[in-house]
């Protein structure tokens, strides 16, 4: 077991610097963490010992481990198929979608969460579903998560001790006794309240007479000690991610609020929820799991939630928010395209926090809320790759497939930085949706809520700007080599095998803009072929959108060829058959690097990835246009023979 691990992570640091090599590219294999024990609290004169799991990977719950059973369905981890049940858990940080808190709930009140979480850096996500657990659920068996930082982290990766203990202290701190011997380590769960009274008393004041009020305030302050956050700032607009059905805990959380009053106190909107919430009859969702997703939105609405939204893209609603307002925002692309593109400025908030959050009206004053903050940490440079490749980038078609692959590259890339990426502004133009797609897949791989990219991006116009951000970075900087961008290519289009046939096209994750509309009624009108029987094509969009599209009429030609459309819910939430193909083998191609890395383990199911251009081309032939890289990405590489071959 321990060489298995050691191998685990060399294999992850390979990947890193950038080989073509693949890595997890079949499905997981389950394997036990040996032995298990009871979830119990540490004290001080008894320590916890538990078996350990090592990464230098980051890990997202959301689509990285089962909320059942705690096994790691991230096909793209090195961890894929490990129990962490009862482990000693060791990451760098987690990553990706905000719903990791959900999934933590899920995980201690299903009797299966790690004993431990020790982090080489904070993660307020992971550490809000085990408050919650606690505030809301009265649970006192709870994983501890504490972090180690740097050296700490790189010396428990490399004695890969077989098993760690953790002792308690009278403080903040818990001690972690391994081989090399006892050091001490942040308890995140234990931290001091560091809000200032002076900017509490109208919130303390103002919540006496709110049961649910006083208790979404008390989680906060527990949350903003994380971060050593002093004060409170006020919000302009909510989005809250937690309205996803993984199970009962996240439906009691909002129903007990509800109870209580709750009521949001900022302009709210709503994300995917896991069914459509007129059409789940029509579309064969099992009508138990029907009833609970619906619930958990009608909460939510009770609330005083805008009930035109229920989407992922909440940028594409009226009245999307300005550069430089505070807003507090959940789901990951969100979070990462109202920063980024938009320059608002929100961190990435976990499920459950959202609405607590817009109860109160305020966040606490830290992170990407501050401007020094927004500050980039290391540069990502794509300038000679796209410069020298340029003329070819801008011949094919199918070109639209390189903003999330490079998105999906430049979160790895940024090792939990907030990166400067230069090189794009090379391009002609730079689309809306092209900077959507790029958001999505960077927020599935990167953990900042943030990028700045040269000359593109609203914090990072202008040679003076760009050479402040420069400076910035300390000469920490990253180099894009083809070889970076064809592994990431061939991870995310990981399905590839013996055979060429699709049997789903799935679009819309992020929801389809109305641009995307048309540019797909386009593709499918433009040379008159029909959709090929047998082959589903289903598109999920907000039904702000959809009804945009509908007046347009690019929705009726749509459908006129077979598109499928589903509103309300997106494909990180579409986990089961109907929608999902019964058979287990068979291939589902999307266009969205969010969705292929997610994909495999939610659905168990084997991904394509492409352009939206060879998702209309699958449909209409039911095979993957090409076998290979695509037209874009084979400039970038003399062809091997493997290609060649292909």
């Amino acid at each position: 077991m321990v060489q298995s691990r050691r191998r685990a992570v060399g294999r992850v640091l390979t990947t890193i610097e950038g080989g073509s090599s693949r890595t997890n590219s079949r499905p997981c294999k389950l394997t036990q963490v040996p032995p298990t024990m009871p979830n119990v609290n540490i004290n001080p004169k008894t320590p916890l010992p538990g078996p350990a799991l090592y990464s230098a990977t980051p890990l997202s719950f959301w689509g990285g481990i089962d909320p059942r059973t705690g096994v790691v369905i991230d096909r793209q981890h090195p961890l894929c198929g490990v129990s962490t049940k009862h482990s000693m858990l060791c990451l760098p940080s987690g990553r990706g979608s905000c719903t990791g808190s959900q999934v933590m709930l899920e995980l201690i009140l299903n009797g299966v969460a790690p004993r431990a979480v020790i982090l080489r850096e904070a993660d307020v996500i992971l550490c809000v579903g085990v408050i919650v657990a606690e505030e809301f659920f009265d649970v006192r068996d709870l994983p501890v998560i504490c972090v180690v930082g740097d050296e700490k982290f790189e010396e428990l990766l490399k004695d890969n001790d077989d098993f760690i203990s953790l002792r308690d202290t009278a403080n903040e701190d818990v001690v972690i006794e391994t081989k090399r011997g006892p050091f001490a380590a942040k308890n995140l769960l234990r931290m001091k309240d560091t809000l200032e009274s002076s900017s509490m008393a109208a919130f303390d004041d103002s919540y006496q007479d709110s049961h649910a009020k006083a208790l979404a305030l008390k989680t906060i302050r527990r949350v903003a000690s994380i971060s050593s956050a002093t004060e409170l700032i006020p919000i302009k607009s909510a989005h809250i991610d937690a309205v996803t059905y993984i199970g009962r805990g996240g439906l009691n959380f909002v129903q007990k609020l509800v109870q209580l009053g709750g009521k949001v106190a900022v302009p709210t909107t709503l994300n995917s929820q896991s069914v459509d919430r007129r059409r789940w009859k029509q579309l064969g969702v099992d009508p138990t799991y029907a009833r609970n997703a619906n619930s958990v939105g009608d909460a939510y609405l009770e609330m005083g939630c805008e009930e035109m939204s229920f989407t992922c893209a909440p940028y594409l609603l009226p009245g999307r928010p300005q550069k430089g307002d505070d807003i507090m925002w959940g789901e990951s692309n969100a979070v990462v395209y109202s920063n980024s593109i938009l320059g608002a400025r929100t961190e990435k908030y976990a499920d459950y926090f959202d609405i607590l959050a817009a109860m109160v009206g305020a966040v606490p004053k830290v992170g990407v809320h501050i401007t020094e903050n927004r500050m980039p940490t290391i540069i990502i440079d794509a300038e000679e790759l796209i410069r020298e490749h340029l003329p070819r980038l801008l011949s094919c078609r199918d070109v639209d497939s390189f903003f999330p692959a490079m998105g999906w590259l430049c979160g790895n890339l940024s090792d939990g930085g907030i990166p400067l990426i230069l090189g794009f502004d090379a391009l002609p133009s730079v689309s809306d949706d092209n900077l959507k797609a790029f958001c999505a897949a960077f927020g599935t791989t990167g953990t900042a809520p943030l990028f700045h990219m040269a000359n593109v991006t609203p914090e990072a116009m202008g040679d003076d700007v760009v050479q402040e951000l420069l400076l910035s970075c300390c000469h920490k900087r990253e180099i894009v080599t083809k070889d970076h961008l064809i592994h990431a290519y061939e991870t995310l289009d990981d399905g590839t095998g013996d055979s060429d046939e699709i049997h789903l096209v799935a679009l819309g994750n992020p929801h389809l803009s109305l641009t995307e509309l048309e540019q797909l009624r386009d593709m499918v009108t433009s040379d008159g072929r029909p959709k090929k029987d047998g082959i589903e094509v289903i598109a999920t969009l907000g039904r702000h959108v959809h009804s945009e599209g509908r007046k347009l009429h690019y929705v009726q030609s749509l459908e006129r060829f077979g598109v499928r459309f589903i509103n309300d819910t997106c494909w990180c939430m579409l986990l089961d058959p109907p929608i999902i193909p019964h058979n287990h083998n068979a291939m589902i191609l999307t266009n969205s690097a969010k969705y292929a890395t997610y994909g495999p383990g939610l659905t168990n199911r084997r991904m394509r990835f492409g352009s939206m251009l060879d998702c209309v081309e699958a449909s209409k032939t039911g095979k993957m246009p090409h076998r290979g890289l695509p037209l874009w990405l084979r400039s970038f590489s003399t062809l091997s023979i493997r290609h060649l071959l292909k």
